[in-house]
């Protein structure tokens, strides 16, 4: 009796501390997991040694297959490739041992598939084609045989995403395929809308139109259960990819458009700023300049707003981390007597290596991805750049063909006429033929910018613009801004122009001015004035070619021009002249 006893107690011994040895597992495992989760992977992989330190003493293979693979994860989100490596071939070693016998149970299954999907994606990061495909077929095999439904529309979405990678669209699409059948059944609607819309973007790559239509008919019947902002902003995403694919612009500006529109997409300031650099070319590709520049400043804007928000960002997880350590040394030294000040003192080391370590791998981040931004952009300037000028040589040569074929054989008709003693009436009919396409070949010529602004802003914009180039000068600008200057015509504008140009440039080269003050009004005529409080008497700059050239502008739109003494001492240049409208 007292045998059987013993026995009894052995065996419910045996049981507890088998229990309390499963719950320690799952603590730990669990808290791995967690911890990996937000971020904090370093700490991740200590408390993975000590998993996989539990499922070694409890000769349990499955959870020791499942510590491994989940400490590869944690090896790879670190870039420690090769201790991943090793990890996922620890846990093959095991799988391959025979433990599992013929008949694996159904959590040895589900195990053994994730591996192989964690090994498949690992070597498709490394470029191993070969090895991340073998490993995606064995975690397809090894998940058919699993029960749960949510595993296997996962796997079979990642496995995929990985022969998607390799270039095996076909393997990819049957994939998709099964994960989407499995989400229906598992009663998961977003993770099958997810799987439709890559499906379909994959038919696309195929050029099966078919097969892109069904799948979008998919898309669609699902989309009014749909509120996540990711799902949406998934199947936007491949509606625009295929729409650019198949060189239908506006329609992908339509998508574009809708991602945009998505609730709390400005929490999202990458997608927007994606958004923005591919709208900017599709507007480019329609011809739409207008909304192609709009677009690019938007992008510079959110670009410029991302990398002062990300510094931010960093400064401020730095200044709550330090803080962190400076509580913990005060709590350190309160406990002083419990505990020793040498061990605390390492800790605390311990823990500003870690906080160090993690902000540099941050910084360098965020440094390779503005550098990636700021590749693309300037790759976009370049490719503007060669269009403009590429558009500028074909007026050139536009206009070359224009006065060959056009001025030059009315002039050559001209003399002939003359030579031959034609009728007045036929010369003077050529001569008034040459004059016009000589005006409107120089009106062809007149700057870019008075084609989309008035003379006002093109003053100010151009008083701007010297402001910033000479800081140590206060240049300022004041108008009248009325309808009537607004309606000058452009030659007359450009003579305007012209003589505000010369007149600052004088000042700033040969006075020695510190204040430069342009100003514009209308009342019955045009009144323009340039003062400056230089003294220009040393070199007699508005005595040269500058004030004669000046002069002869004026004359030319039947106004004045005169050179005053400032009140403050300098030189003030007048021009008047009569306001005449378009």
């Amino acid at each position: 009796m007292r045998l059987i006893l013993s026995i009894v107690v052995a065996m419910l011994t045996l049981m507890v501390a088998k229990a309390e040895a499963l719950d320690e597992f799952a603590r730990s495992y669990v808290i791995a997991d967690s911890l990996h989760s937000i971020g904090r992977t370093d700490s991740a992989v200590m408390v993975g040694a000590e998993t996989i330190a539990l499922a070694k003493g409890m000769d349990n293979p499955t959870m020791l297959v499942a510590a491994y693979s989940s400490q590869g994860v944690f090896l790879r989100s670190l870039g420690r490739v090769d201790e991943a490596l090793d990890t996922y071939g620890k846990a093959l070693d095991v799988i391959n041992s025979g433990v599992f016998g013929d008949n694996p149970d159904d959590d040895a299954v589900d195990e053994i598939a994730s591996l192989y999907i964690n090994l498949a994606v690992l070597a498709l990061d490394m470029q191993d084609k070969e090895s991340a495909v073998s490993s995606a077929e064995r975690s397809c095999y090894w998940v058919y045989e699993s029960e749960d439904i949510d595993l296997k529309s996962t796997i079979y979405s990642v496995a995929g995403s990985v022969f998607n990678g390799c270039g095996m669209l076909e393997k990819a699409m049957k994939c998709q395929e099964h994960a989407y059948e499995y989400a229906l059944k598992g009663g998961n609607p977003e993770t099958a809308f997810r799987t439709s819309a890559y499906t379909m973007l994959i038919a696309d790559r195929l050029n099966d139109e078919p097969k892109v239509r069904a799948w979008r008919e998919q898309c669609r019947k699902l989309l009014p259960e749909i509120e996540s902002t990711m799902a949406l902003l998934q199947y936007y995403q491949a509606e625009c990819s295929i729409s650019l694919h198949g060189g239908r612009h506006s329609e992908a500006i339509g998508y574009f458009n809708k991602i945009l529109s998505l609730d709390g997409i400005d929490n999202l300031p990458f997608v927007k700023y994606d958004c923005y650099n591919n709208m900017h070319t599709v507007y480019s590709a329609l011809g739409d300049y207008d909304n192609a520049y709009n677009i690019l400043l938007k992008s510079n804007e959110l670009r410029d707003s991302i990398w002062a928000k990300e510094k931010e960002e960093s400064l401020n997880n730095f200044m709550v981390k330090y803080k962190t350590v400076e509580t913990e040394l005060a709590l350190a030294k309160s406990e002083a007597s419990r505990s020793s000040i040498f061990a605390w003192l390492l800790a605390v080391i311990a823990l500003l290596l870690l906080v160090t370590t993690l902000f540099v791998v941050f910084a360098g981040r965020q440094r390779r991805r503005r550098m990636l931004q700021d590749i693309n952009f300037a790759r976009l300037k370049a490719d503007i750049a060669r269009q403009y000028v590429e558009g500028l040589e074909s007026e050139r040569k536009r206009m070359a063909a224009e006065l060959h074929d056009g001025v030059c054989n009315d002039l050559l008709s001209i003399r002939m006429n003359i030579d031959n003693g034609a009728p007045l009436d036929d010369t003077a009919h050529l001569i008034d033929n040459c004059r016009e396409s000589l005006r409107r070949i120089s009106h062809e010529l007149m700057p870019p910018e008075f084609a989309y602004a008035t003379l006002n802003e093109v003053i100010r914009f151009y008083v701007g613009k010297q402001a910033e180039a000479h800081s140590s000068v206060a240049i300022a600008y004041t108008s009248t801004d009325c309808e009537a200057i607004n309606a000058i015509p452009d030659s007359t504008a450009l003579v305007i122009y012209r003589i505000v140009q010369e007149a600052v440039s004088n000042a700033l080269q040969h006075s020695g001015a510190t204040k430069i003050d342009v100003a514009l009004h209308c009342s019955e005529g045009i009144s323009l004035t340039v003062t400056d409080n230089g003294d220009h008497g040393k070199n007699g700059s508005h005595r040269g070619v500058g004030l004669d050239s000046m002069r002869r502008r004026a004359n030319s739109i039947g106004g004045s021009l005169a050179v005053e003494q400032a009140p403050n001492g300098g030189t003030k240049v007048v021009l008047t002249a009569p306001l005449e409208t378009a």
